[in-house]
């Protein structure tokens, strides 16, 4: 066999066997068509974003004390739902056609810029996390350290007063965001002051880094370049960055760097690419088993590094107390919002113990520990094995997390255009569902949950016994070692 051939080969084991999309592929359509189909299914998407939006506008609706209003979560989610169908309409279309022309990506990609500069100017609703990005800039700026201060401990009558303190969800911790995300925050600040349309601004450059970033990667794995519509299109992108604007945008691109620096052979890219995403939200330090495995210890080295540099100017007077609210939120249980299996655990411990949420997420810890040491003794041989060792901590931290809110799914959205898997579609869509929690009884949210998770958990069942060869790391090692 060629290389070229064998190049072939590997790129088709990337998009087959994972999804029943692999199969709609076989079939093709007239360029022309699939150019009209998308037009109009994105002239549809784009009165469903106009519509939220003239809803906002008319009848502003802004967070008190970080929690979304009643009047709004239905708005939202009446929406949210339709666009999601017409996104995933779209992307059936542009898998059956294997679409990879300039025309019909440029289509996908200028929808997907017009949903987000419309999204962009509203005041986020969903979330008040952005407040605290622009009270963070505001303390650098006075010269104090973000991780030894809370919102909290200025209380004059003044400040009390002011919005940007009243929108702090959690005035009585420190922050929780990394040296990276607090450079971001403190640049936006010095460029157009303590502007939140502004902060969203600077995540919307990240969401458009990712675009940017995923298009070169598919063509780089010779797969159909239109397979960005998956998260181009996905109202989840588009609601989360442009319109709450979660910092999590920022870390995406560095995962997709990681990922192509690791394919080269580019160890220690790949670390400080993974380190820059952990120095913008802590959670891609997880996936360090997947990207190490044995003998890449120069990518270690170059993640645990960049972390240590970018740390080093909070470490003076501040100590471990660097870590800001971390050690806090990863051990409060009550900060328990939207579990899974976890929920299910502090139900059943709940018969037995007087602090059930204290012990499964303990539970959860050690085995999501467990799950990482098992990863770092073996090798990924190639990208279908590394992209196999990701999904599993993906499973791991959704299923053992006592918290997962929509944008925490963020991160996975481009690796299903890679991997377009069922399982994880149906989540990135239903997650969202979550936020009725805010405004429903106990009892209610069980029901919800059990939507969520449930249909998630029997398709990773499914997929995992129809597609055993995919869904193991372990049998796919080695499959793409002819790979460039």
């Amino acid at each position: 066999m060629t290389k070229s051939e064998s190049h072939l080969t590997m790129t088709a084991r990337l998009s087959e066997g994972n999804t029943p999309l692999s199969l709609l592929m076989r079939r093709t359509d007239p360029p022309n068509r699939l150019r009209l189909v998308l037009t109009a299914i994105g002239l549809l998407s784009l009165l469903g974003y106009v519509s939220v939006m003239v809803r906002i506008t008319g009848r502003p609706v802004f967070l008190h004390w970080g929690f979304p209003q009643v009047d709004f979560l239905a708005i939202y989610l009446l929406h949210f739902f339709p666009l999601l169908l017409l996104a995933l309409v779209a992307a059936w279309w542009v898998f059956r056609a294997g679409a990879d022309d300039s025309a019909t990506l440029g289509i996908i990609l200028g929808f997907a810029l017009l949903f987000r500069l419309l999204v962009l100017p509203a005041p986020p609703v969903l979330s008040s996390d952005i407040f605290r990005y622009v009270w963070d800039a505001r303390v650098q700026a006075a010269g104090i350290n973000p991780y030894l201060s809370r919102p909290a401990d200025f209380d004059s009558q003044e400040v009390k007063k002011d919005p940007l303190h009243q929108q702090q969800n959690r005035p009585f911790a420190r922050t929780i965001y990394p040296p990276l995300a607090q450079a971001a925050f403190r640049a936006v600040r010095a460029v157009a002051g303590e502007s939140v349309t502004a902060m969203k601004a600077l995540m919307l450059l990240g969401d458009l880094a990712t675009l940017a970033i995923l298009v070169h990667l598919l063509g780089a794995l010779g797969l159909p370049r239109g397979r960005v519509i998956l998260y181009a299109w996905q109202p989840l992108s588009v609601f989360e960055i442009a319109g709450s604007g979660h910092v999590d945008a920022l870390a995406v691109p560095f995962i997709l760097l990681a990922v192509l620096a690791w394919r080269g052979h580019r160890d220690v890219a790949a670390g400080i690419a993974l380190g820059a995403a952990t120095l913008v939200k802590i959670f891609p330090v997880v996936l360090l088993p997947p990207f190490l495995g044995r003998r890449r210890w120069s990518l270690l080295l170059a993640c645990a590094a960049t972390i240590a540099l970018a740390y080093l100017p909070f470490l003076p007077g501040a100590g471990l107390q660097a870590l800001g609210h971390l050690p806090q939120f990863l051990s409060d249980p009550g900060e328990t919002f939207n579990p899974s299996l976890m929920g299910l655990a502090s139900l059943v411990l709940g018969r037995i113990s007087r602090a059930p949420l204290f012990w499964a997420s303990w539970m959860g810890g050690a085995v999501m520990a467990a799950t990482l040491l098992w990863l770092l003794r073996t090798q990924a041989g190639g990208l279908e094995a590394l992209l196999a060792r990701i999904w599993v901590v993906a499973t791991a931290l959704t299923l053992l997390t006592p918290t997962l809110h929509p944008w925490y799914l963020l991160w996975l959205l481009p690796l299903l255009t890679i991997q377009p898997r069922p399982a994880w579609i149906y989540l990135t869509g239903a997650i969202s569902l979550s936020y009725i929690f805010y405004i429903v009884t106990p009892a209610t949210r069980l029901l919800i949950g059990a939507v969520e998770y449930l249909p998630f958990v029997l398709l990773l069942g499914w997929q995992w016994r129809r597609f055993p060869t995919r869904a193991l790391p372990a049998a796919t090692l080695g499959l793409m070692r002819d790979i460039p």
